[in-house]
């Protein structure tokens, strides 16, 4: 389920709790509505609410946490793949093949995570894309040393590849974690009671009726948003792409 359809599910369940409450409140017999009754009530819904604030914080702070991982493990990536272009680069021209192979790299990946930013991408790089990509570190240790130095850039060069396979694996695994279902689902359970209990007491006209609503917008919101950035990579609210825009706009062969 996408988060858009989440979030209009708990807002469904949520306001829908509050209008159902305001509906069998005149089912109830009058002495459920006296002020002992609704004191009684408000300490068990007290409870229930913080219970419920508490799990929606840790769950905000859970794919938070997620999305500035990511966001560190991009901007790192972008970092490395500069590194490694100038470390090819002072390896002379037996490693443009290794250069137009990461210059097409980034490209897919600019064009494949962040479609939006496609033209970004130079006539040039999309070239590049039509060529048969050679993995790096076979390309890498291929190329030829005549030197003490050309031989410590390409080992340096061998070193970053290998480190930027390891975070594009960390970033596919961080990305691609979902939320347990539960984890959303009781929460809104319990707020669904909520207010179903607040509209069992509360009075019934517009402005209650309005208050209730934007509560339910509120939720709603906040369980789009732990939606959307427990996917950083996917949806409305993604990891920025400007570090490989960035990147992609000073590597390659010139």
């Amino acid at each position: 389920m996408s988060s858009y359809l989440f979030a209009f599910a708990a807002f469904l369940c949520i306001f829908g709790g509050s209008l159902a409450g305001l509906f069998f409140q005149k089912y109830l017999p009058a002495h459920h509505l006296s002020k002992e009754s609704q004191d009684s009530v408000k300490i068990g819904a007290g409870l229930i609410a913080t219970m419920a604030a508490l799990i929606l914080g840790l769950m905000v702070s859970s794919a938070k946490g997620t999305f500035d991982r990511v966001n560190v493990l991009v901007n790192e990536a972008a970092a490395d793949v500069i590194t490694l272009d100038r470390c090819l680069s002072d390896l002379g021209t037996e490693s443009v093949p290794a250069r137009v192979a990461l210059r097409a790299q980034v490209s897919r990946v600019l064009s494949t995570v962040w479609p939006e930013d496609v033209k970004y991408s130079s006539g040039r790089s999309k070239a590049y894309l039509q060529s048969r990509i050679i993995p790096f570190i076979q390309i890498i240790s291929s190329l030829p040393t005549g030197d003490a130095a050309s031989l410590e850039y390409k080992g340096s060069a061998l070193r970053i590849a290998s480190d930027l396979a390891a975070k594009r694996s960390q970033i596919s695994v961080e990305a691609t974690s979902k939320l347990p279902l539960p984890l959303v689902v009781i929460p809104i359970f319990w707020i669904t009671f909520l207010t179903f209990v607040y509209g069992l007491f509360a009075p019934r006209n517009a402005t209650v009726i309005l208050v209730l609503f934007f509560c339910a917008v509120s939720i709603a919101g906040a369980i789009y948003l732990i939606c959307e950035m427990s996917t950083p990579l996917d949806g409305a609210i993604k990891v920025p792409s400007q570090p490989f825009r960035t990147a992609l706009e000073m590597i390659g062969p010139a």
